[in-house]
């Protein structure tokens, strides 16, 4: 599964399917003897590996390079080896954790958590109507219609959140639910994603007041005197650094691209990186730091299994201080090699 979350996210650049992911495989884990949180993981890194180390991602690679002024997608041999690096670390310390909740639950972060669901729905469990089964066939075909129009017909988050309310609907009439119920049960699900929801629309007025300022370029200005006049394998790291900080303050990877990439492509002329190194630096710090800023769309996706976010922080804070070790010495290796 994380292999093809990966895949995908390494070529159309939807880290947000997140949200998409973890509600469909967390019975699966569950059932399997695993836990909330081995489910969350399993979406959440490996769409991060995806995208963290894109081949083809058009929101950072493809934008990043134009603006850069390199060949579409140039580069992609060494950015192959990077993200089968950046996945297998990832799948690693998943299953390394997935192991050991197997072998015993009670090591589980999320224990309580999921003993209160799993009672949850034992208590509401039933068997499933001929009605209940035509919604959940219902369900996957407008899902794997939604996977198609973001592969092909460049479907984003409005069309994706208007296709759920969609599935949400025809689910409800072909089980046979009055509109009252569809409308109580729409609610239900909103509550458990409220949270993060909000949490994403506060944060995201940090970038609507640096925008409206017109700040935004002075403070990736100031951010880049920092790394002037180091040695270029550091400059690469310290590229990866500010990239990393301002994916907190702006959470979109076409918007980081545009707003860093006209200051950045020039500066690593001046320190002696190639600017398909600057790429590569923006792709990691726009990478798997959208799993750990609660800016980006993390604290939706672990609203909807119920984790807090301290537990999450707790779990992947290790992960992302090993992958945030490799990401800078790949960098300094790829200024060292000229890549």
């Amino acid at each position: 599964l994380m292999i093809v979350f990966s895949v995908i996210d390494c070529f159309i650049g939807m880290c947000e399917l997140c949200m998409v992911y973890v509600p469909i495989i967390l019975p699966l884990m569950l059932a399997l003897g695993f836990d909330s949180m081995t489910a969350c993981a399993t979406a959440l890194c490996g769409s991060a590996a995806g995208f963290t180390a894109a081949l083809a991602n058009p929101f950072t690679v493809g934008i990043g390079q134009k603006i850069a002024g390199l060949p579409l997608y140039s580069g992609w041999q060494y950015r192959l080896v990077v993200w089968t690096t950046m996945t297998l670390i990832a799948i690693a310390y998943v299953m390394h954790y997935a192991k050991k909740v197997k072998r015993n639950p009670l090591l589980s972060s999320v224990y309580e958590i999921d003993q209160a669901r799993e009672m949850e729905a034992e208590s509401t469990s039933a068997r499933l109507t001929t009605r209940q089964k035509l919604a959940g066939i219902s369900s996957g075909v407008l899902f794997v219609f939604m996977i198609v129009g973001v592969f092909f017909w460049g479907y984003d988050m409005p069309q994706i959140g208007a296709i759920f309310v969609l599935i949400g609907l025809f689910s409800g009439l072909i089980s046979g639910m009055k509109g009252q119920e569809i409308c109580e049960a729409f609610m239900e699900g909103c509550h458990n994603v409220l949270l993060g929801a909000l949490i994403v629309g506060v944060a995201r007025g940090i970038s609507v007041i640096m925008a409206d300022s017109m700040i935004i370029d002075t403070v990736v200005y100031g951010l880049s005197e920092i790394i002037a006049g180091v040695p270029s394998a550091l400059s690469a790291v310290g590229m990866l650094l500010v990239q990393t900080l301002l994916n907190f303050l702006v959470n979109s990877g076409s918007g980081q691209t545009v707003v860093s990439m006209p200051i950045m492509a020039p500066l690593a002329d001046v320190v002696g990186v190639t600017r398909q190194t600057a790429i590569l630096a923006l792709q990691f710090g726009d990478g798997f730091s959208n799993i750990l800023w609660p800016t980006c769309s993390l604290a939706i996706s672990i609203g909807i299994s119920g984790i807090p976010m301290h537990k999450w922080w707790k779990f992947f804070m290790p992960l992302f201080g090993i992958l945030y070790i490799a990401q800078a010495l790949i960098l300094s290796a790829a200024v060292l090699m000229g890549i």
